[in-house]
């Protein structure tokens, strides 16, 4: 390993461009906790929001490339599935969350899909080292990308943000300024979009309360941005069927949600990790969840405390949200998730500057 400081730069544009979500706030907060173990900085692309949003992502990788030929970092760590054509005198660490432009190209817009399907093949060509964020996706890649040494794909989790452990909650928010009661509604949170598999959701939760199955009074909350897909579920997204659409929320908001919710819902068709999920174990929030690999292999690290249900079977859905909508509050109090220290963002950034590490002395 090189004596003196490891120089890193974290590469996730989006965090520059717009309102972070899943992949934005992970760049965030693994640039914040791991400048206590490196020289680290993170990319800023903010003067591309000028640009139009259709053209804005390949001005960026242009950026990125005529970047890399005068860059002077020991890693750079790409946080969307991209690497470079060149690398100048840095190794190329690539995250590559998910392969659902593969799996499920359905759910995306077409020109994302094969953007994304193109950049992933030349991951596993370009990257010195890949990183996954569930043992799944590591499969996954290795059984799509059969050439791949699989030394070269390693699996680090993703992390809860800092405000998850040190932020209670406020039910005077929850009232105040949303006008919901604690205790009184399931919540979601992630993008409104195809993937997360909201259309079958609200209309499993529209027709368990149709059948007085649930209370009448109780609500699907949704936090997140309308996305790709959002079109099928709108006509479902009505105060008077129960479903309030609250759009972008601040963590501190996030929490409160998780905090006093009966149940948060996670019921994605395909998912790289599911950072909700581990968010809402911080606030031992009971959570429902779709049989798909990810979230099961979550379950199984966090002895299978999570309500699964069968993709499609609707009863099976409706059964999970009787049993919380009624016992909430027992189900709450004997939960045990385990240990979820390993989500700490400082944990997670010492395994990141473990693989960095292990980069530079394999290149020696």
């Amino acid at each position: 390993m090189k004596s003196s400081p490891i120089n890193v730069l974290i590469d996730e544009g989006r965090s520059a461009v717009g309102k972070p979500t899943g992949i934005g706030l992970q760049a965030i907060n693994l640039h914040k906790h791991l400048k206590k173990y490196c020289n680290c900085k993170i990319s800023n692309y903010e003067a591309l929001k000028i640009l139009p949003k259709g053209i804005r992502k390949f001005s960026m990788d242009a950026l990125r490339n005529i970047l890399a030929l005068f860059q002077k970092y020991d890693i750079v760590h790409y946080q969307d599935n991209y690497a470079t054509l060149f690398s100048g005198k840095s190794k190329r660490i690539v995250t590559v969350h998910d392969l659902g432009v593969f799996l499920f190209p359905e759910t995306v817009p077409f020109i994302y899909v094969k953007y994304n399907q193109h950049s992933i093949k030349k991951v596993a060509q370009r990257a010195d080292c890949i990183i996954t964020p569930t043992e799944a996706i590591r499969r996954e890649f290795l059984e799509m990308f059969p050439s791949t040494n699989p030394a070269k794909i390693v699996c680090i989790n993703d992390g809860i943000r800092d405000v998850f452990w040190n932020y209670e909650g406020s039910k005077k928010v929850l009232i105040d300024k949303f006008k919901i009661q604690p205790y009184t509604y399931f919540f979601f949170l992630g993008s409104l979009s195809r993937r997360k598999n909201l259309k079958f959701t609200l209309e499993s939760f529209i027709e368990a309360k149709s059948k007085n199955q649930i209370d009448k009074n109780t609500l699907m909350v949704l936090g997140g941005q309308k996305w790709w897909g959002a079109g099928d579920f709108k006509h479902l997204l009505r105060d008077d069927l129960g479903i309030k659409t609250l759009g972008y929320l601040n963590d501190d908001d996030i929490v409160t949600f998780y905090k006093y919710s009966k149940s948060f819902v996670f019921p994605s068709l395909y998912e790289g990790f599911g950072m909700p999920i581990i968010e809402a174990m911080s606030q031992n929030t009971p959570i429902i969840i779709s049989n798909i690999p990810t979230s099961n292999e979550l379950n199984l690290k966090h002895n299978n405390q999570m309500f699964c249900f069968e993709l499609d079977d609707k009863a099976s859905l409706i059964e999970k949200f009787v049993e919380l909508d009624k016992n909430h509050s027992l189900i709450r109090e004997n939960l045990n998730y385990g240990d979820i220290s390993i989500y700490n963002f400082d944990n997670v950034a010492k395994e990141h500057f473990k693989i960095y590490c292990k980069v530079l002395e394999e290149a020696i």
